[in-house]
């Protein structure tokens, strides 16, 4: 049994060494796998990657001017960005998901939201990820969440266990409750993400 652990984590000292690390420092920081994919992957100038097809930003409602993919890894603020809700299996989700590309995986072990402008902060959402867009991990689950408390604010989060070592091409924040704005409580209001760890 201790030659198999050996072996475990000989394998995944060896997978991990064929990942580039991209660690959390700061909140807005340049350090995430969205703005990497932006420098296309450290070779040139930061554009923005949805504009330059390094990533597929999508929204639970359909685009507008109030639902742009781009505003969400532009890294500029937003008064207005927010997810609309939809019904999924019988519940009134809302959701931003990001495709990191066919040709690439994440060990995400961190991620970053920013609250736009509205006073709609979220009190109840998950960070998934998946290998097909289809089927979902929760990495995260946020229960009655307290942080996000005031308009501009950027909060950040680790994620730890098992979870963060599982390699994933998709990934998305979908609220899973009301949030504080009682006249629009099922609008995902935030015009920020960052997702941070092994990147290959």
């Amino acid at each position: 049994m201790k030659n198999f652990f050996v072996q475990a984590s000989t394998r995944f000292q060896h997978r991990r060494s064929s990942y580039k690390e991209l660690q959390y420092i700061c909140d807005g920081d340049s350090n995430g796998v969205l703005y990497f994919a932006g420098t296309s992957y450290g070779e040139h100038q930061w554009i923005n990657p949805v504009l330059a097809k390094r990533i597929t930003i999508t929204a639970s409602s359909p685009p507008s001017r109030y639902t742009d993919p781009k505003t969400l890894v532009s890294r500029t603020y937003q008064g207005t960005s927010f997810a609309g809700p939809c019904m999924e299996d019988g519940h009134i989700r809302a959701w931003w998901m990001v495709d990191i590309g066919q040709d690439h995986q994440l060990m995400c072990n961190h991620y970053t939201l920013r609250q736009d402008g509205s006073r709609a902060c979220i009190r109840f959402w998950n960070l998934q990820g998946s290998l097909d867009g289809k089927t979902w991990t929760n990495l995260r689950v946020h229960e009655n969440e307290q942080t996000m408390c005031r308009a501009d604010q950027f909060a950040s989060w680790p994620i730890t266990g098992p979870h963060a070592l599982l390699p994933f091409r998709f990934f998305r924040v979908v609220l899973t409750g009301p949030t504080t704005d009682a006249s629009n409580p099922h609008n995902l209001c935030i015009c920020f993400l960052e997702l941070y760890g092994y990147f290959h």
